[in-house]
């Protein structure tokens, strides 16, 4: 190959690179001025740790596997490390995409989407979730890929999927959960949020 095909091919793969990588800078990631997370999704059939199930069983609610609803990772659920009824519960983020990723995590979504998730269930710092979930003072506050927050989503019906989202990096923002489901009823509301647990007891206790 001669040194001529050779630069082309490089400054070729630096341009790929630069499209696909993540889009947040600096230190806490920001885009656009606002706060950036990681995210990817789950589906575990489990009422999770806001409770968000019957008392009697540890079933979810059918609205807790079929709608916007988030784990967000250990310190962001409860700072105080807390693992049942974190101070999170039943707070709503709005997540919009920046069009980046991290390479090999995920891929493209178009910048610009965005939908309201409501905290029903953790992330915790723990295996096997330890390079998103991780964020503590041992590590800066920051995951493997240098976000201070992550949200897992609930996918058991397909919500996420059906957004279009393969682990998109995201804004995030605190949200009212209410006016979110009038705009689009996947959201939960309050008084959805009030048939879980933590909803009944918002100190926590025995589950």
């Amino acid at each position: 190959m001669c040194p001529k095909a050779l630069v082309t091919i490089l400054v070729v793969v630096g341009l790929v690179y630069v499209e696909a990588g993540q889009k947040c800078t600096g230190s806490p990631r920001m885009y656009n001025g606002k706060r950036c997370a990681s995210t990817t999704h789950y589906h575990d059939a489990h009422k999770g740790a806001c409770g968000c199930g019957p008392d009697n069983n540890d079933n979810q609610f059918s609205w807790n596997a079929n709608s916007f609803v988030t784990a967000p990772s250990q310190h962001l659920f409860d700072a105080s490390g807390k693992g049942w009824c974190g101070s999170m519960c039943g707070r709503c983020v709005k997540l919009t995409t920046t069009g980046g990723f991290v390479d090999g995590q995920g891929s493209y979504t178009p910048p610009g989407q965005s939908a309201v998730f409501m905290t029903t269930n953790l992330c915790p710092n723990e295996y096997p979730n330890l390079s998103w979930c991780s964020q503590s003072s041992q590590n800066g506050y920051k995951n493997q890929y240098g976000y201070g927050e992550h949200f897992d989503l609930e996918n058991g019906a397909g919500q996420v999927s059906g957004l279009g989202w393969n682990n998109p990096e995201v804004t995030w923002e605190w949200a009212d959960c209410n006016s979110a489901h009038s705009h689009n009823s996947k959201t939960p509301n309050d008084g959805m949020y009030h048939q879980c647990y933590c909803g009944k007891h918002p100190g926590g206790g025995k589950k």
